[in-house]
């Protein structure tokens, strides 16, 4: 997943105003990252990992993640997994809940391991690599 958060080629862009700059907090974003077989931009597309995440901690730097992993390629196009949970932007590895699905992975559930392998906060960038624990019907 690659997620730019910011400049002309962003990913994810704001829907509210962030009240503190520190936390994020207040913040809503909108996302439409690109899925790739790699962590490398230019691998293999295989989708769109569409969805909002929201910043609720005037405390922590967490946010609260909708997020859909839609499969455009293979064996899996057409169908899509539904993904929520918290995740800790700094944190090496998140987990998240698979409360749904569509297509093949009609009924699923089951947990995703997100493992952050790019953060640069220069280049507004974050590079997560999706590992999904599924059942399904």
């Amino acid at each position: 997943m690659h997620d730019v958060f910011g400049g002309p080629k962003a990913t994810a862009i704001p829907v509210t105003k962030v009240l503190d700059n520190n936390t994020f907090y207040g913040g809503l974003y909108m996302a439409d990252d690109p899925l790739t077989l790699g962590p490398r931009r230019d691998s293999k597309p295989v989708g769109n990992g569409r969805g909002t995440y929201a910043f609720p901690s005037p405390k922590d730097f967490v946010l609260e993640m909708n997020y859909n992993l839609g499969f455009t390629h293979g064996d899996y196009n057409g169908s899509s997994l539904c993904l929520l949970g918290r995740i800790a932007p700094t944190s090496i590895v998140n987990e998240m809940a698979i409360v749904g699905g569509t297509g093949v992975f009609r009924f699923a559930s089951g947990y995703a391991v997100a493992k952050r392998v790019v953060l640069d906060f220069k280049a507004q960038l974050v590079v997560r690599e999706f590992n999904v624990y599924v059942s399904h019907y």
